[in-house]
């Protein structure tokens, strides 16, 4: 019995971009319902990661969906590839397993598959499976054995498998594999390859197949793929080059037998510990309600917001989930670990009461249901920001205390255009200069893009390749990758994923290269697998924070708690001047601006603000009326009295999520799930068809709650309509706005201090030679790099009665921290006396030396030329012999020593800045320096220390140029960066003229002044 007429077929094979194909799991779903097939299942080698998006794609085309993957299998007859198909939830986690022992050893012993097979079924692979290549190398015992093993595993779970690729021979190899399987008795089915939706993606199959193999298109090899014909076929086509009806009822009759639910219906508790006879959520009331007691008691309001938070915890079964994050930041902050929460769990009382947070929701009037409500179908995020320095502490805490049922979500790393161009490139025969010519060209502008939107850079293309005919393959090849294209897996930044059981029941499981166990599945597919993740987070500024702490306990043995700082309006007035640099999250240049113009006075207007310079409000025209109105220029108009109680504390504007949420809400009748869907669906709307269902959805919900019709409701909607790009949540804003006031109290008391975390731990935007003239001018003094008195990191020592910062070892560029460890280690046993000392105790290669001693770190033993002299060197190069005494050697002047340090160090600690060189030059040409700048038109000059080309800036640029402890804004609009396009790509030190706004230069015309 075959197929029925005009029925579509089960396909037992498919590859996507998660394995060796370059369709996404979706297209192929897609592609395989428009040609009718009722079947598909997704086999990529070695990799069951896009299976999530698989099954929830199938569910949504009505196509059923069947999972396996093929993978190496090592037996005594050689390694040769097989399949493995799962027939249920617990076939995948044995899948899982056995890809995780293949993702670690390179391949699977037959051993283990003979051990642990239950519900999965083999497919013997095809062109190198091993039938084929056993009797293409008349090894007939050799195959006879290994059919016997594994038919005594498997019984009726082994099948033979039949391709066919239209190569020469293959309609010989398919009938010899069928009567192979009709003379052993095994039952067989069609195995096509197919690793393309459609024919026309065959150039770029063949090319990235190349980039995988390491080879030039002009190179054969058995693994590229030698016509269209790994497309998912027809039914026409698949029965013309396989025409076994039988095989094809065999495949039907396999498929109907291995469907099977992948997604759970609900999340899974995590492995917290808890007291016996208690449940999570009985223990997390205990919790919450002794804090309540003990922090606001007799409060009703706060007593109601908290049985209606664990009301919704408990209807969703997520207690555990705030066991496991309160315990994870109750054992950091034992160790000293600076841990906070951010974004829309800040809004949560809950999180409040656990000291997740210091910001009370209550009190703020922060909206819980953004973070968490009960017709929520997804689990909700707890960001947890951690001092970056000590993060891998908190993960390793993890390990230990749940052994292996913790790792690393993965992210998947998508092309962008740069890293498309070097791996097609390099599969094309472009030379790496050409390749890397190219993608610096791409810049700014073009570096984002999509690789399918290359065509929209063409013009770069062109500048570099010319009109070579590599220049059209190329972007041909790019035009055919899918947006989104999978490139590879690495860690995730912040997803931890605690499972209670094996890990390896959910995905397979690997070590990175960097050593972190990591589940090879995103945060997203993990979390509709059920399981819990929490999002530690890295953050810099914490580690900034939490050093400057520690030299401040150091150096004058007071602790500070970062977390009840005094509130004092002196501490906000340096932003009101524009003296932003180090201030989390208010340092670029639109910030610096905006602090000028609000000059905020409380956490609340940072919060604003912080939230105010973002691409929604930005693209939505918030920013101008919001401004208008916080400064008094306009009044705000009068609004319904529900719409004026939600945008008031905002100037009637729509700034944060949990504002439109609350309209959605309160003011359109809608459901908190109809209403986050409904916020989701507008952030992605694209066009008037997109917004149409929105805003008839909207209008009607407003006439039918608040009686608002007419041109008074289009005024409402046209609120909404303008919150289409990101917008902060409030409750991420009021945790950022307390790391911003963090780093602005101390900044003002502790300066020395909090450059020292900021240079030692780098959190913010600008380079170290910014934040040393910054050093200079807040007063502080930076003293030498020393052999004998730097440490590993900036600290703070106090030199003639100031406090001043002393440079680390490891400023000294090609210097590790485990070589300066080793300096640290041997001034135990005395300071070093001379060069030669040093070099006898520690024995230093050469580059580590000359790194050091360029840098100065001798200069207290010897002059900056004698020590080049003593390590064998010169400023030109080797001498011929070390054991030349040195002659008497001129101290280097500034310039020498300023080019010698910015060389080897990145920073001078001479209060002098590269332009201060140049001042002749300058005044020649009749530049103006940036301090002495008065509104109208300019001529200046600075060394860029920052670039910035925002899409939301419809098309202009914003360079910040330096002049000493003096920046400027340079604002370059669209037509100059078009004229001048090379000079901003590639100056280090413009010159510039234009009109001078006071605070920002708007360029007309610029020249670029050769380096120092």
């Amino acid at each position: 019995m075959g197929p029925e007429p005009g029925a579509g077929l089960a396909l037992l094979t498919a590859e996507s971009y998660f394995g060796r194909g370059v369709s996404s799991p979706e297209r192929l779903l897609e592609r395989a319902r428009a040609l009718g097939h009722t079947h598909l299942a997704l086999t990529d080698w070695r990799s069951l990661t896009g299976g999530v998006r698989f099954f929830r794609k199938a569910q949504e085309l009505g196509i059923k969906p069947l999972l396996g993957a093929g993978l190496p299998l090592a037996t005594p007859e050689g390694t040769f590839p097989v399949l493995l198909l799962a027939g249920s939830r617990e076939g995948y986690a044995r899948l899982s397993a056995h890809l995780s022992q293949v993702l670690a050893e390179g391949s699977l012993p037959l051993a283990a598959l003979l051990e642990d097979n239950a519900d999965l079924v083999l497919l013997t692979g095809g062109r190198e499976g091993f039938p084929s290549r056993l009797l293409s190398a008349r090894r007939l015992e050799a195959l006879d054995r290994l059919l016997k093993t594994l038919e005594a595993a498997f019984r009726d779970r082994l099948f033979l498998a039949l391709y066919h690729a239209r190569l020469p021979g293959d309609d010989r190899r398919v009938r010899i594999l069928r009567a192979l399987a009709q003379d052993r008795g095994l039952p067989y089915v069609p195995a096509l390859e197919v690793r393309q939706a459609t024919p026309e993606l065959y150039p770029l199959l063949d090319a990235l197949t190349c980039a995988r193999l390491g080879l030039g298109v002009e190179q054969p090899h058995p693994e590229r793929p030698r016509n269209e014909a790994q497309a998912l076929p027809s039914k026409e086509e698949a029965l013309d080059r396989i025409p076994f009806p039988e095989a094809w009822a065999n495949a039907r009759a396999l498929a109907e037998s291995l469907a099977f639910p992948l997604l759970p219906e609900r999340m899974l508790d995590p492995p917290v510990p808890l007291p016996p006879g208690r449940t999570p959520q009985e223990e997390l009331t205990r919790l919450a309600q002794e804090a309540l007691r003990r922090r606001y008691p007799q409060r009703p309001a706060y007593q109601a917001r908290l049985q209606e938070e664990l009301a919704t915890v408990e209807a969703l079964g997520l207690a555990g989930f705030f066991l496991l994050a309160h315990q994870v930041v109750a054992w950091a902050r034992s160790r000293g670990i600076l841990a906070v929460a951010r974004g829309s769990a800040v809004g949560s009382l809950l999180a409040h009461l656990l000291d997740l947070t210091p910001v009370d929701p209550v009190a703020e009037g922060l909206l819980f249901e953004r973070f968490l409500h009960g017709g929520m179908k997804a689990l909700p995020d707890i960001d947890l920001d951690l001092s970056s320095r000590r993060r891998q502490e908190v993960i390793r805490h993890l390990e230990e205390a749940y052994g292996a049922q913790e790792a690393m979500a993965a992210a998947y790393v998508t092309y962008r255009l740069p890293l498309a161009v070097q791996d097609l490139g390099r599969a094309l025969g472009l030379p790496a200069e050409l390749r890397h010519r190219l993608t610096r060209a791409l810049g700014r502008d073009f570096r984002h893009l999509p690789p399918h939107r290359a065509q929209e850079a063409e013009p770069l293309f062109r500048e570099v390749l010319g009109e070579a005919p590599v220049k059209g393959l190329l972007l041909r090849l790019l035009a055919l990758m899918e947006k989104g294209h999978v490139r590879h897996l690495m860690p995730h930044v912040g997803g931890v994923v605690v499972a209670p059981g094996p890990l390896t029941r959910y995905a397979p499981v690997v070590r990175s290269a960097g050593g972190i166990q990591m589940l090879t599945l995103d945060k997203d597919d993990l979390e509709a697998l059920g399981l819990v993740k929490l999002d530690l987070l890295g953050l810099r500024m914490l580690s900034a924070l939490e050093r400057a702490r520690e030299e401040v306990f150091r150096s004058e043995g007071v602790w500070l708690d970062l977390e009840g700082l005094p509130q004092e309006e002196a501490v906000y007035r340096p932003l009101w001047r524009g003296e932003t640099l180090g201030v989390f999250q208010l340092e670029s240049p639109a910030q610096t601006a905006m602090s000028r113009r609000l000059r905020p006075k409380t956490l609340e207007d940072l919060a604003q603000q912080i939230a105010l310079v973002r691409p929604g409000p930005i693209q939505s025209g918030t920013v101008r009326p919001y401004l208008e109105r916080r400064l008094g220029r306009e009044r705000s108009r009068p609004l319904h009295p529900v719409l004026q109680g939600l945008l008031s504390k905002t100037h009637g504007v729509l700034l944060f999520q949990e504002q439109l949420l609350s309209l959605l809400h309160h003011g359109a009748g809608m459901g908190w799930a109809e209403a986050e869907a409904f916020r989701k669906a507008l952030s992605k709307a694209q066009d008037e068809e997109d917004l149409k269902p929105l805003r008839e959805r909207f209008l009607e919900g407003l006439r039918a709650t608040l009686g608002l019709e007419g041109e008074e409701a289009m005024e409402v909607w046209r609120l909404v309509e303008g919150f289409r790009g990101y917008g902060f949540t409030e409750s991420h804003a009021q945790a950022f706005a307390r790391h911003a006031y963090a780093s602005l109290w101390l900044k003002a008391h502790h300066p020395a201090a909090f450059l020292a975390g900021l240079l030692s731990e780098a959190p913010g935007m600008w380079p170290p030679a910014t934040l040393r003239q910054e050093a200079r001018r807040l007063g502080v003094p930076l003293l030498p790099l020393s052999v004998n008195r730097s440490g590993l990191h900036y600290r703070v020592e106090v030199a003639r009665g100031v406090k001043a910062l002393r440079l680390p070892l490891t400023a000294a560029k090609g210097v590790s921290e485990d070589f300066a460890r080793a300096i640290l280690r041997q001034r135990l046993r005395g300071p070093f006396r001379s060069l030669e000392d040093f070099r006898a105790r520690l024995e230093p290669p050469e580059d580590v030396l000359l790194a050091l001693v360029k840098a100065g770190a001798f200069d207290e033993l010897h002059g900056r030329r004698e020590a080049l002299f003593r390590a064998g060197l010169t400023p030109e190069g080797p001498l011929l012999s070390e054991a030349i005494p040195p002659p008497p050697l001129p101290p280097l002047h500034p310039g020498e020593r300023l080019r010698l340090d910015l060389e080897a160090k990145g920073l001078s600690e001479l209060p002098l800045h590269p332009l201060d060189l140049l001042r002749g030059r300058l005044e020649e040409l009749g530049a103006t320096p940036i301090p002495l700048l008065r509104p109208g038109p300019a001529l200046t000059a600075g060394l860029v220390v920052a670039r910035q080309k925002p899409p939301t800036a419809k098309g202009h640029a914003f360079y910040v140029l330096e002049d000493g402890p003096h920046r400027l804004q340079a604002v370059i609009p669209p037509e100059v960066w078009a004229r001048r396009y090379r000079v901003f790509r590639d100056a280090r030190i413009l010159l510039v003229q234009g009109v001078y706004t006071g605070a920002s230069l708007r360029v007309e015309e610029a020249w670029p002044l050769k380096d120092v």
